[in-house]
């Protein structure tokens, strides 16, 4: 028991902050896991809500090569190069396809969402680069300097809350632009957008793993300060009971003197007696 004790005093009196630490590596492996994911947009299509006999995606897909039906948008649709083409249909309808990696996507995916996963990924990759930086400062902490003052202060784990609410914002603009293409199917975010939710709720807690862990540094440092100031006084009230002259009061200080200077003149007298 004593040794589990010693172990849990020298974790708090460290510089390492092992939770953070473990809350920013699980907040950098769901970016990751978000930037693999291939379901942040979620399509759903209901034949029977199509109002228009002119307009049949699944006629239009049949007659299309490489074709395929949009269920699911996420990062790994946009890892290749991709390009658009727009093409109208024999009832006048305009459609727009998406190509890559030797697939068509049609009327799902323009050039507006392609923009908006982009940013999507940029923030994702930041996310993970920013959490696995923070992870390593707080398992090694930094010598004095910028990168201590940003691992006190919380910024990094401030960063990454700010940029993973940009990433939410961004993904439900997107999920917007599909449905304004897909007005008659059911458009919904998937599990991409929950886990970069998920990663900022990580984020928020590694910061509060943060603070306490520098408030109980503070905490102990000053228990010591003070060990250290009571021990000082206990030996300088040692000192002045050894010594009792020197706690005599200011007011006696003229008497003090004048007793030393007959000391001193008595002991004059006796040497000269003593030569003569």
């Amino acid at each position: 028991m004593s040794r589990v004790a010693h172990i849990c005093q020298t974790l708090l009196t460290s510089q390492t902050n092992f939770p953070s630490a473990v809350f920013h590596l699980f907040s950098a492996a769901l970016a990751i896991a978000a930037l693999l994911s291939n379901d942040w947009i979620i399509v759903e299509t209901y034949n029977q809500n199509v109002t228009s006999p002119d307009y049949d995606i699944n006629d239009i897909l049949t007659k299309l090569d490489n074709s395929e039906k949009c269920d699911t948008i996420g990062c790994r649709d946009f890892w290749r190069p991709a390009r658009f083409g727009a093409f109208i249909d024999l009832a006048g309808k305009s459609h727009i396809a998406f190509h890559s990696n030797g697939r068509v996507i049609v009327d799902c995916i323009t050039p507006a969402v392609a923009n908006l996963f982009y940013i999507i990924i940029a923030l994702c990759f930041v996310i993970a680069i920013t959490s696995s930086l923070s992870c390593s400062m707080n398992l090694v902490p930094p010598p004095a300097g910028f990168l201590l003052w940003v691992r006190t202060n919380s910024i990094m784990e401030m960063s990454n809350m700010m940029l993973t609410l940009c990433t939410c914002v961004t993904a439900i603009v997107a999920q917007t632009e599909v449905a304004a293409q897909r007005p008659d199917d059911e458009v919904s975010i998937g599990s991409g957008v929950f886990m970069v939710c998920i990663s900022g709720l990580l984020c928020f807690a590694a910061a509060m793993a943060s603070i306490r862990h520098s408030t109980q540094l503070n905490r102990m440092r000053r228990i010591d300060n003070q060990r250290l100031l009571c021990a000082r006084s206990l030996r300088s009230w040692r000192d002045a009971a050894r010594r009792p002259d020197d706690t005599r009061p200011i007011v006696d200080f003229e008497r003090y003197l004048d007793e030393c200077a007959e000391e001193m003149q008595t002991v004059q007298t006796t040497n000269h007696t003593s030569d003569v």
